[in-house]
């Protein structure tokens, strides 16, 4: 197109937002360009003025914004860490960080995949052609070129052209939570990031496998990876998958499993609307592929799997954190013999992960050929296939590795190049953003150290608050200023996002596309999570067991998860565009200190279901907390109660009765629901007269009168929703919860306890 008609376009030379494209309604409508979403022009970081989309367009996409994005890609490509593919990946992160919001074609059509996809998805299936003869390439590309004159009229041939590979780690929630609560806050996180670390080892050991460069990776986060391959690996896989299972046996015997699954896509599946079916054809066999486990060994199954152990049931070689009795372990705790012993892999989430992981800014990733290892740590794991790694904080301007090819330097956090740390001896090394959800509260003062330590009173001294810590679960437990001593467990995900990602695209379904929806879900869950956490009303308060994919595992303070829930929905809302198809549903369950996180997990997971699920029936978009399920809109209004249920018996001084009048209320019309009976009942005369004579005993505080009043009314005339009331008063119950003085006893208080 000539530089006349690009001025005279009447479309907009920003990126609409990829949630305008999706639809699960059978009746699908465009949307009307006036009505699309866009993205800001502006290089890749984690601000709402970046990442959210904007009604109106960018006033820099004529001018100044597209000149900073080419700015910032032509300096990153001057660089020459002399090794082509160093090279290569430094270019894609570039592009990543500066072309993420450009439109890869806004003259031909509506432009909703970005220049930073389109191209990276280009470069992998030219990989995957590659190796086809010459003339059938020219023959695919005039066809191509026909199909786009004709529109869908003609189709593209049904030559193979790739392989749509997934990876799939499989006992990830057996791995992480089945442990003991000992150690449980110091090993948990470490856990979590560790699978992060496998999965990128696991994909890189794949794509050094099959010859393939990391332009080739649809997608790599939450325990999973996709990538495109030509046809020729098929050959390889089975290969590939049983050296995979026999790293996985060594370290990790059968409690983690890595599935590979695969479909052969022929050029005609790359058009519009079809890729999906290969989508769902890979998804098909990576879910055989976990129900047959370990069949790739052949003949060796036996030997490796049911072979008789050789060591096992003593107690004394039981790792008190994970329960494995197949590992050398060391005793760590003399003052608890039922605690005493832990394994190396669980003693290495602590030593070589978690007690870094605060303090992480950037990991250095040092590549080289894979290692024999024996079982050990997890170092040994990651040797296995290829990988080094060490941790590092801002202040940490250079690191250097012994016997690596190659170096990959992630930023956890939005980083300038000069903020990356140097690689030393000349090592090549390449820069990638790979944002990630690393909050562990962390003790910042003596003064609160101080506070925490008098709160536990008489403990032992390595449970004691440290400056520089971390805090343990008992630390944040004691921090809780109500008498509701408890943590919260919050897990959330997306509703329907498999349905979103095979039907939501329809006839608009491409490869671009699906990495587009891909890298953009990416961004909110493992970016902007991130930086939600780190508000001042969650700071220092929230574990991130994990937060990737589309799903999140936060624990914290009882009394700020639903807060921290609702912010995250609300969010999520804003950054889909208010998109009717795209909502997110949560479940909040509350633990002890030492309740076992295997149990504090299936409580989530539970509470969560019950929000997806009422009665038989699908619900969704909503949210269970307190033995309720919300829609969050609903939740919106119990929490507008909660507060002014608050108001009127800590600011105001009223009678904590107040309380237990509207939970009774609410029970009562509970009751009779069960009967079929939901109109009229006792609750409402009695909540009349109760609530009548509270306001009358309260003439002489005629705010706090006024807020009992505010109540009755809103209340009349059917005491349709006692039941947020019933709920509201349960909350505000738990949030004023104290004991009660030998004062509070005599002035007749009602005892909540």
């Amino acid at each position: 197109m000539d530089e006349e008609s690009i001025k005279n376009n009447p479309l907009p030379r920003q990126m609409m937002t990829i949630f305008d494209r999706i639809s699960l309604m059978k009746d699908r409508k465009e949307k009307d360009a006036k009505d699309r979403k866009y993205l800001p022009l502006r290089p890749l970081n984690l601000t709402e003025k970046t990442l959210f989309p904007m009604d109106k367009q960018d006033k820099d996409s004529e001018g100044d914004g597209y000149q900073v994005l080419l700015d910032t890609l032509a300096s990153t490509a001057k660089q020459d860490p002399g090794d082509m593919q160093a090279y290569i990946e430094n270019m894609l992160g570039a592009m990543q960080t500066a072309t993420w919001c450009v439109p890869s074609a806004y003259y031909y059509f509506a432009p909703d995949v970005s220049l930073y996809d389109h191209s990276r998805m280009t470069a992998a299936l030219a990989v995957c052609m590659a190796e086809l003869p010459e003339s059938e390439i020219d023959s695919l590309l005039e066809a191509a070129r026909e199909a786009f004159k004709e529109k869908e009229k003609k189709t593209l041939p049904d030559t193979s052209l790739a392989l749509l590979i997934g990876g799939d780690i499989s006992g990830i929630q057996k791995f992480i939570y089945t442990i003991t609560s000992k150690k449980a806050a110091q090993t948990l996180r470490g856990r979590s990031f560790y699978l992060q670390l496998l999965t990128e080892a696991v994909l890189r050991f794949v794509l050094n496998e099959l010859g393939l460069p990391y332009t080739n990776v649809i997608y790599s986060g939450g325990g999973h990876f996709f990538l495109l391959a030509p046809v020729s690996a098929k050959e390889k896989l089975d290969s590939l998958r049983s050296e995979i299972t026999k790293k996985m046996l060594v370290h990790h015997g059968t409690d983690l499993y890595f599935a590979l699954g695969f479909a052969e896509v022929p050029a005609s599946g790359f058009e519009a609307g079809k890729f999906p079916e290969y989508w769902d054809r890979m998804h098909a066999d990576l879910g055989i592929a976990k129900q047959q486990r370990y069949i790739e060994l052949g003949n060796e199954m036996h030997e490796k799997i049911f072979a008789v152990p050789e060591s096992g049931g003593n107690p004394d070689d039981t790792c008190s954190v994970c329960g494995n009795d197949s590992k050398k372990v060391r005793k760590f705790d003399d003052e608890n013999e039922t605690q005493s012993r832990i394994c190396p892999l669980c003693d290495s989430f602590w030593d070589d992960i978690g007690q870094y992981l605060p303090k992480t800014n950037f990991v250095a990733l040092g590549w080289q050929k894979p290692q024999d290892t024996e079982r050990g740590t997890l170092i040994d794991v990651l040797n296995s296939f290829g990988l080094q790694i060490k941790l590092l904080d801002k202040e940490k301007k250079q690191t250097q590795f012994i016997g690596v090819d190659r170096v990959t330097l992630w930023a956890l956090d939005d980083a300038e190049f000069s903020d990356y740390p140097n690689v030393a001896g000349g090592t090549p090394s390449t820069r990638l953003s790979r944002y990630t959800v690393n909050q562990i509260p962390v003790v910042r003062t003596q003064d609160e150290a101080d506070d925490i330590n008098k709160r536990l009173g008489s403990v032992p001294l390595d449970e004691k608050a440290i400056v520089g810590r971390q805090k343990t679960f008992d630390h944040l437990l004691a921090q809780v200023d109500n008498g509701f001593k408890r943590l919260g467990v919050l897990r959330m995900d997306v509703d329907n996002l498999g349905d979103v990602f095979k039907n939501g695209l329809g006839k608009y379904a491409t490869l671009a596309r699906i990495a587009t929806l891909s890298f953009q879900m990416s961004l909110f869950f493992e970016g902007w999570i991130k930086q939600i956490c780190e508000e001042p009303m969650f700071e220092g308060k929230i574990y991130a067991v994990y937060a990737g994919g589309d799903d999140v595992f936060l624990i914290g303070p009882w009394d700020v998860m639903p807060d921290l829930a609702l912010k995250i929905h609300d969010d999520f809302e804003k950054y889909t565009a208010n998109h009717p198809d795209l909502h997110i549903s949560a479940g909040l369950a509350f633990i002890g200190g030492k309740y076992p996180i295997y149990q504090a997990a299936k409580d989530a997971e539970d509470a969560v279901n019950a929000a997806k699920r009422q009665h038989g029936k699908d619900f969704k978009d909503a949210f269970h907390f307190i033995g309720n399920t919300w829609k969050w809109k609903e939740f919106i209004e119990v929490r507008a109660k909660f507060e002014r249920v608050v108001r009127i018996v800590e600011e105001l001084k009223g009678p904590h009765a107040i309380i237990q009048i509207l939970r009774e209320l609410a029970e009562m019309k509970a009751q009779k629901l069960k009967n079929g009976k939901e109109i009229w009942g006792p609750w409402q005369w009695r909540g009349a007269y109760l609530l009548k004579r509270m306001e009358e005993r309260e003439k002489g505080k005629p705010e706090l009168a006024e807020a009992i009043v505010s109540i009755s009314k809103d209340l009349e005339p059917n005491y349709v929703n006692i039941n947020q009331w019933g709920a509201a008063a349960r909350w505000a119950q738990l949030q004023t919860r104290k004991k009660l003085t030998k004062e509070s006893i005599e002035k007749g208080e009602l005892s909540h306890d």
